[in-house]
């Protein structure tokens, strides 16, 4: 299945707001790997091979779009944007105003900076 068939089985507004992070998060950092896993019905953002190497992932629903933080726990959240009841993993529950807001661009960068601390080798 293709990023797009996939994307596109959603609501127009799920789609619509699924396709503005996915756009947020690759102009940012274009360096990423974006990639599809059909089976787990979410689209993967990675810096290197393995969970070591995820960053994040868009998890959408019937309902919305997550966007999820690998190891998001660890990360310093001022704003308190994360949520979930996971030990490692943590969310936040999209839309445009979070998208939009300077306090998500934050916690990307560190997301990101955490990832690549956890992957010496990758530059």
């Amino acid at each position: 299945m293709q990023k797009d068939d996939f994307i596109d089985n959603y609501s127009p507004a799920v789609s619509h707001l699924l396709r503005a992070v996915q756009t947020h998060i690759m102009d940012s950092f274009p360096a990423l790997v974006e990639e599809l896993d059909a089976p787990s019905r979410i689209i993967l953002y990675r810096i290197a091979p393995g969970m070591k190497g995820v960053v994040f992932t868009l998890i959408p629903s019937l309902r919305g779009v997550k966007l999820g933080f690998y190891r998001g726990r660890e990360l310093n959240d001022p704003s308190r944007l994360l949520e979930g009841s996971g030990k490692v993993h943590a969310t936040i529950k999209m839309n445009p105003k979070v998208l939009a807001s300077p306090e998500l661009q934050q916690l990307l960068e560190s997301a990101i900076k955490a990832a690549y601390l956890r992957n010496p080798t990758i530059e």
